[in-house]
């Protein structure tokens, strides 16, 4: 057993957010929900159907998640990927430290996202149909369980407070990424400004 870095997907891989904005527009529009673009990032970190709750949105779920799904992949060119990224994951393998992802994103864009980049992660969790996400710590569980690590020996990278209360919920280490979509004023919170300055923390 070795450290286990588990990194959240958008705002700590990918910049995504206007792939979401477009999407979301694309939903607001078409079900008439009447929801700002503002209004529903605010939400983000976790599962779709989760942040349509938090809205107080009831009607047309399936179909929004679905019409969301295909925009979003429709848009994939407007998704980047954050700088030092793929080199800092290299680094980090070459010390021969086990990486994952977890993420509210469905599974099918997920893997989509990945190939596209070129980005190989043995260990992927995504929401589980019928299971709590985050910040829950279901998702957590489930991943050590599969990797066989430590939670003492595991550091959850993200970049909103949702993520932080994940973190603690699964009661493993957690790091910030200020660079991300989120804020937290918590001063026992460690920070970075950028990815690979995870090299010189773990």
């Amino acid at each position: 057993m070795g450290k286990f870095i588990i990194f959240d997907l958008d705002g700590v891989i990918f910049d995504s957010k206007q792939n979401m904005r477009v999407s979301w527009i694309h939903v607001n529009k078409k079900l008439k929900y009447n929801v700002s673009f503002s209004k529903y990032f605010k939400n983000i970190g976790v599962p779709f159907e989760d942040i349509l709750k938090k809205l107080r949105i009831k009607k047309n779920i399936s179909e929004a998640k679905k019409i969301f799904r295909e925009k979003s992949i429709q848009n994939f060119d407007l998704v980047k990927i954050y700088p030092y990224v793929k080199s800092t994951i290299n680094q980090l393998k070459k010390k021969k430290i086990k990486l994952g992802i977890i993420t509210s994103k469905e599974h099918s864009r997920t893997k989509k996202l990945l190939k596209k980049f070129k980005l190989n992660f043995k260990y992927v969790q995504c929401p589980v149909s019928g299971y709590k996400g985050k910040p829950n710590p279901f998702l957590l569980n489930k991943l050590l369980k599969r990797a066989k690590e430590r939670k003492q020996d595991t550091y959850y990278i993200g970049d909103t407070y949702t993520d932080y209360k994940f973190a603690k919920n699964s009661k493993i280490n957690f790091i910030f990424c200020n660079y991300g979509y989120g804020k937290i004023d918590i001063r026992s919170v460690r920070k970075i400004k950028k990815i690979n300055d995870l090299l010189s923390i773990i």
